[in-house]
């Protein structure tokens, strides 16, 4: 029996110890057993024995003791991902700062939002993370359970450059050379790593989501603006300086509208979850809020905004149909409910500007992992640290005082 890697895990298989394919098979898995994972790596039974009792000794699994039955009915010993071992997302945004601690085998094992009126500065969201982050350490490390927090993932709306972490531009937050990598890591004394939001969004789907199995997959995700996220054949295209796939930054009309950036008439200048929230009498709502105002409380003037920018949407999902050929399209965060506004309507528009051959066998797909999609995300910048090298990762981190 084979499986097909996903391509998170496909990306950081070269060189990889025996030690770290298990871990991550086991990540991958969340629950697997000794007889999958020899199917799938091809090594013994005494082998794979010995590295389950190593990673349960480094506190990556816990090994059930009791046989199960794996996927093709035989009885074998369970494994499964650790509950105990986590790390932390922070999503900052233009009206809130969400932070959450997620798991190994992938629970979302806390989860805090602070609410802002307006958006805040960079040196007022450093402290504020700072300050959630250190409570919620305190908060596990004082819990029943004996958790040990590997790292931080930060997901920014916007340009990062991924070899030094920081913030080159986040129009919608207005940050600017933001050093944020750095910043966390003096004041919180634990890894830290940055990137960018649909990016770690569209990482999550197709590990664990709408797209798992996908190689060829493209991302949309609607927040304060639009991100996306490309992958051709289990490969990220990041571009020359690694700010590729600011697909709402495409410009599809000739209007005067301006996005985030200042760009007229771009997919994220027509396409604004500001005006559906206007258009409803709403300010500030959560996802789940808005998608039912929207769905339920259907207006002439709600009706007329969805279906413009519904238009638009199908516009561009049928330009990037045409110039990547996707096996997969995945619509996320506000795009999400958007879509299932009028799923008809957005059809006939993409066939309409779409080259048909670009869409055959072309699936659409709604995000699967809601709200966790890009913490999950983040999550796996700190774990696929530690599946490189599990030894590293032997001892809980140090805390300076």
């Amino acid at each position: 029996m084979t499986s097909k890697a996903t391509p998170m895990f496909e990306a950081r298989a070269s060189g990889r110890s025996s030690l770290s394919t298990v871990l991550g098979l086991i990540h991958e898995h969340r629950a697997i057993t000794r007889s999958e994972i020899c199917s799938f790596t091809g090594l013994s039974r005494s082998t794979v024995a010995k590295l389950v009792t190593t990673l349960v000794n480094l506190g990556f699994a816990s090994d059930t003791g009791a046989e199960q039955l794996d996927r093709v009915g035989r009885p074998s010993l369970g494994v499964d991902a650790s509950k105990e071992v986590l790390a932390i997302s922070v999503h900052p945004e233009v009206d809130y700062l969400e932070v959450k601690a997620v798991a190994f085998d992938g629970t979302i094992v806390h989860s805090e939002k602070l609410l802002y009126d307006d958006p805040i500065g960079q040196d007022q969201a450093l402290e504020d993370m700072v300050q959630v982050i250190d409570s919620l350490v305190t908060q596990l490390e004082t819990s029943d359970t004996p958790y040990r927090i590997l790292g931080i993932g930060v997901i920014v709306p916007g340009q990062i450059n991924s070899l030094t972490g920081i913030v080159r531009q986040a129009p919608n937050l207005q940050w600017s050379e933001f050093p944020i990598r750095d910043l966390l890591t003096e004041r919180l004394s634990m890894p830290v790593f940055v990137a960018n939001d649909a990016s770690l969004g569209c990482k999550a789907e197709m590990a664990y989501g709408a797209a798992k199995g996908a190689t060829d997959v493209v991302y949309m995700h609607g927040t304060s603006g639009i991100g996306g996220g490309v992958f051709m054949n289990g490969t990220e295209l990041k571009g020359f300086r690694g700010y590729a796939a600011e697909l709402g930054h495409m410009r599809i009309s000739s209007g005067k509208e301006l996005d985030y950036s200042g760009i007229q008439g771009t997919l994220e200048a027509l396409v604004r979850r500001d005006d559906l929230e206007a258009v409803l009498g709403l300010k500030n709502v959560s996802d789940e809020d808005l998608e039912i105002a929207l769905l339920n409380n259907r207006t002439p003037e709600s009706t007329a905004l969805a279906r413009r920018q519904l238009e638009a949407l199908g516009i561009a999902t049928a330009n990037l149909a045409n110039i990547f050929n996707p096996e997969v399209f995945v619509l996320a965060g506000f795009l999400r409910f958007l879509y299932r506004f009028d799923q008809n309507y957005f059809h006939r528009v993409i066939k309409k500007h779409a080259i048909p051959a670009s869409l055959e066998g072309m699936r659409i797909f709604v995000n699967e992992l809601g709200a966790n999609s890009m913490a999950i995300g983040a999550s796996e910048l700190v774990f696929q640290e530690a599946i490189a090298d599990p030894t590293k990762f032997a001892t809980p981190a140090k805390r300076n005082p």
